[in-house]
């Protein structure tokens, strides 16, 4: 995998409650956007076996709610407070079953241990979810409420922004969903399209957007299906990418098998980083679908928007595996590091969940 721009951009909006339905603002809730002086840099590796590094990604910074809009049952100002706490309802987007609220259940008391409160409770109340935690803060809930859903996606072709005539008619609505045609054969990014330079590492070919699509509205996040073909916009904060949508085929990796995730201190770089080791299955899976997409696009899709969508190994003549393990560096936080580690070890939550309400508790 080559350079990739802002993967831990994306990964912080992994740690949104809903994009739609965010926290509303209580004190400071997003440190890391104060830095004004520009973005930091994080640094993803993928490791071959134990050492061999065969790819460096570059990405970006903040991975906070998408807006600031208030939901009436939040209180402004809640913080967490020594000796007290806080206690939080989510409830799913749509109709789910006992055995799917469990599941979600114990997807959020993990994120939640991981994150330091061992003490914490999630319990299915109704048809919510009610999270007490005595150490509870509002960075830390809007990744216990996150969704987390990861998928790599083969890109088809680049799309251009959305016209006019592609936009819903007002606030709130949503666009009426229509078939996506095939992508034209002179804008297809396959590999005899692109013609990798192994030398350079670039596209031989420029492939611009299909204008075909310019009709066509994205495909809404709840719309998302991994089975399913879509067009998908560029993460707005992403920076550099190739298209500004995309129209990936189905998925072809969902929530990769993580055989353990830890975050702590690498002597050799002096800084927190997060290692992810795959399952044997996890591994087999990443690399069978890495090598189907060997100089071509794969798109990594981050709660229905394109994280990245990197060219697969240009500078190789043939394919070389990427083993099993992956190392998330820069210059973290502990705190950043740890949730970030929490958030990937904890899997994603089965449907997405919305923040009813946030009450101080005695």
């Amino acid at each position: 995998m080559t350079d990739i721009d802002s993967i831990e951009q994306r990964l912080r909006r992994t740690f949104q409650v809903v994009a739609e339905q965010p926290v509303a603002a209580l004190g400071d809730p997003e440190p890391w956007r104060n830095n004004t002086t520009g973005p930091r840099r994080r640094r993803l590796h993928v490791m071959a076996g134990a050492l061999a590094v065969i790819a460096l990604v570059v990405v970006g910074v903040t991975y906070g709610p998408r807006s600031s809009r208030v939901t009436p049952t939040t209180q402004p100002g809640l913080g967490g407070a020594p000796g007290g706490g806080l206690r939080a309802v989510f409830a799913p987007t749509r109709p789910t079953s006992p055995a799917v609220l469990d599941k979600a259940a114990a997807t959020m008391a993990a994120r939640v241990h991981a994150l330091g409160d061992t003490d914490a409770r999630a319990t299915v109340d109704g048809g919510s979810i009610v999270i007490t935690s005595s150490k509870f803060t509002r960075a830390k809930l809007q990744l216990i409420g996150s969704r987390g859903s990861l998928s790599f996606r083969p890109v088809l072709c680049g799309a251009p922004a959305p016209s006019a005539a592609s936009q819903p008619a007002g606030a709130g609505t949503t666009p009426r969903a229509r078939a996506l045609p095939a992508c034209q054969a002179q804008y297809a990014t396959s590999p005899s399209n692109l013609d990798v330079n192994t030398t350079t590492g670039q596209p031989g070919n420029t492939i611009g957007p299909d204008p075909i699509f310019a009709s066509y509205p994205s495909t809404p996040a709840q719309d998302d299906d991994p089975a399913d073909s879509v067009l998908l916009p560029a993460d707005p904060a992403a920076g550099a990418q190739q298209y500004p949508r995309f129209v990936l085929g189905p998925a072809q990796l969902s929530n990769p098998d993580m055989a353990h995730v830890q975050a702590h201190i690498d002597q050799n770089i002096g800084g927190w980083v997060v290692d992810v080791t795959l399952t044997s299955s996890g591994a087999n899976r990443w690399n069978a679908v890495a090598l189907a997409n060997f100089h071509a696009y794969l798109a990594i899709d981050m709660d229905g928007a394109v994280l990245e969508a990197p060219l697969m190994e240009p500078n190789n003549f043939t394919f070389t595996s990427f083993g099993n393990r992956m190392e998330i560096s820069g210059s973290f936080t502990p705190t950043e590091a740890k949730s970030i580690a929490a958030v990937l070890g904890s899997g994603a939550l089965p449907v997405p969940f919305k923040l009813l309400s946030l009450t101080t508790v005695s």
